[in-house]
């Protein structure tokens, strides 16, 4: 098989895109921020998170999901390397692997980061890219490793043992395995975007947070009465970032429980001194935390990704 095979699609090698493959959970963030949250230059694209969940059907609601901003991420660090550094894939696995073996990512796989606007990754294989693609030049680049096309619904589909990738003007679909989801071209009628849970936690994060990880919802090992968890970034013209935890629980004693469970990290001398934790009204109470990033490993956006600190409380190990 050729080098850009499942190898391509299920490598865990750079920067933010190996740490968002490398836990399984979520968080959140409201929309009351200072974030800019768009392209930066020429026409503004719809890129919002909402967008972007909308593209992801509802049956995996269950599965952590991690969404790029790739304009805003570009900007964020080409503006503060030192800060940014764990953006620096934008969540696209086939940059990463272009940059990897010293290729040019249009050559190699016939698009890069600049025509990529989002990038939804559905677990640890299937990702869903919207922007500006060249269907011609991403087939022939793709036939050129060693990949089949067919069609399928009057669209490309090509394959090379178990991984696959659809591409429309828009939309670029790729699965690394046979059994994975091939996430599709067209918005589906229900999506995540419809989902109580997850909307409840977009309110929280911000429709224009320019990186956001939802855990799965309802994962059987997360503390009890915990529906759904998410963090999100968010950004200011300045560069300076915060990123927030949104927890949606199912009842008043649950959301104090996620509260007590994440108040003792805010402490003198932890690593989120100084943070709030704030619990939420109604009958699905939403517990939300932000902090401050820096560029101090662990405090930069993405981190918890990585080092998976925080949702570790939330899945009741600590």
């Amino acid at each position: 098989m050729s080098t850009y095979g499942r190898r391509m699609q299920r490598t865990v090698t750079a920067t933010v895109l190996a740490a968002a493959l490398a836990v399984t959970t979520a968080a959140c963030g409201d929309d009351s921020g200072d974030g800019p949250g768009g392209t930066s230059g020429g026409e503004k694209a719809d890129i919002g998170l909402s967008t972007a969940l909308g593209g992801v059907p509802l049956d995996q609601a269950g599965e952590t999901l991690t969404y790029w901003n790739v304009p805003e991420a570009r900007r964020l660090v080409e503006q503060d390397r030192k800060l940014y550094e764990p953006l620096a894939g934008f969540g696209i696995s086939e940059v990463v692997e272009a940059g990897y073996k010293g290729e040019a990512a249009r050559e190699a796989v016939g698009f890069d980061e600049t025509t990529v606007d989002t990038s939804v990754l559905v677990g640890s294989d299937a990702t869903r890219l919207t922007g500006r693609f060249d269907v011609a030049a991403v087939t022939g680049a793709m036939k050129e490793r060693g990949w089949t096309e067919t069609k399928v619904d009057g669209a490309p589909l090509l394959s090379a043992e178990g991984a696959r990738v659809t591409v429309s003007a828009d939309v670029r679909s790729s699965s690394g395995k046979d059994e994975g989801p091939l996430l599709p071209l067209s918005a589906p009628k229900d999506s995540v975007a419809t989902d109580p849970a997850h909307r409840a936690a977009v309110d929280c994060l911000g429709d224009d947070a320019y990186l956001a990880t939802f855990y799965g919802k309802d994962r059987p090992r997360q503390l009890p009465g915990l529906t759904l968890f998410a963090i999100g970034a968010r950004a200011a013209e300045d560069g300076t970032s915060k990123e927030r935890l949104c927890a949606v629980t199912q009842s008043a004693d649950a959301a104090s429980a996620v509260a007590d469970a994440l108040r003792p990290k805010t402490a003198a001398g932890e690593r989120f001194a100084g943070a709030r934790v704030d619990v939420g009204e109604g009958a699905a109470p939403v517990v939300r935390m932000e902090w401050a990033n820096t560029a101090e490993v662990g405090l930069r956006p993405g981190d918890q990704n990585r080092t998976g600190q925080l949702p570790q409380l939330l899945w009741g190990r600590r």
